[in-house]
């Protein structure tokens, strides 16, 4: 019959790897336009924040800090080089290395395509509820860069709890155990005290 299922089939819609490539191509097609605007792509963006949170990195640890595999890095830099974004210096620390860091004309398009990449991020958690979002940005992390642990805090942004589909409330601050044990004694005080006044 049409309407029975393949025992053997596949299920898309609850396959990590799937799900990670649908929400991926999302990401892309968010951020395209603003990248796209300044003539970079979500890799080079990736390389000219990684130079500008650190500037002087080797090639090698832009490898670390952005994911991408060394042979294409190579490649990226060079070409971003040639463009006038970066430029390559000897290592004062090793001879043999080169350090990469960022020219003026890359800082302008790195600043001219933040704002973008900054909306499209938040555009990417606002489809998500608000309680959900610290969690989400950790689990990526744990897939992605298993030996970051990110700032969820700065991640989490107060522009992503207030855009997007149905204007998602912001996230409460989390009481403390202390200010929750506080709260039961007090609670507990207040009891006798009326126990007292019907005496």
């Amino acid at each position: 019959m049409a309407d029975q299922q393949d025992p053997q089939s596949f299920d898309l819609s609850t396959s990590p790897s799937h799900l990670l490539h649908r929400a991926q191509q999302a990401a892309v097609n968010l951020s395209t336009e603003a990248l796209a605007a300044q003539g970079l792509t979500l890799r080079q963006f990736a390389v000219l924040a990684a130079l500008a949170s650190e500037e002087g990195q080797s090639q090698s640890s832009l490898v670390d800090r952005t994911g991408i595999d060394r042979s294409t890095l190579a490649e990226m830099v060079r070409r971003m080089e040639a463009s006038g974004y970066i430029e390559r210096t000897t290592s004062p620390e090793d001879a043999r290395a080169k350090a990469v860091s960022l020219l003026a004309k890359g800082r302008e398009v790195y600043d001219a395509a933040l704002p973008g990449v900054e909306a499209a991020d938040n555009a990417l958690l606002a489809m998500i509820r608000s309680n959900r979002r610290a969690g989400f940005i950790l689990s990526l992390a744990a897939i992605g860069a298993p030996e970051e642990e990110p700032e969820v805090e700065d991640v989490v942004s107060e522009e992503a709890a207030d855009a997007g589909p149905g204007k998602a409330t912001k996230d409460k601050p989390k009481k403390s155990k202390k200010d929750k044990s506080a709260k039961a004694d007090k609670s507990k005080s207040d009891k006798k005290k009326k126990k007292k006044k019907k005496k």
